[in-house]
């Protein structure tokens, strides 16, 4: 995310480049003079609670998808079986992906 902010060391206000890791602030850089402050995110403690969140909600979400048209659940659900543990896989790469890429780019 970009966003016009106060540079202490251009000492204007200058375009900076914001990171986010979920919902929060892991560095913030300024465009113009290359000056970041970084903000320590537990990764782990995001990845768990993102997790948590997928796992309370998916009862919920099943219901409502079934109570809605049952019919179209019942078609869809072999489908959904099948390709459940790709998605799956696919989940686990990219957040290891993040992973790497965060501890390269941040944690030097």
């Amino acid at each position: 995310m970009e966003a016009a902010l106060f540079c202490i060391h251009c000492n204007d206000e200058q375009d900076h480049v914001i990171t986010y890791i979920n919902n929060h602030i892991s560095r913030i850089e300024c465009k113009n003079c290359g000056h970041s402050v970084e903000i320590k995110v537990d990764l782990l403690k995001e990845l768990y609670k993102e997790v948590y969140e997928k796992i309370v909600h998916k009862p919920a979400e099943i219901t409502e998808e079934y109570r809605k048209d049952l019919s179209r659940f019942l078609l869809s659900l072999p489908i959904r079986i099948i390709r459940k543990p790709y998605r799956i896989y696919r989940y686990i790469r990219q957040t290891r992906d993040v992973f790497k890429t965060y501890n390269k780019k941040y944690r030097k």
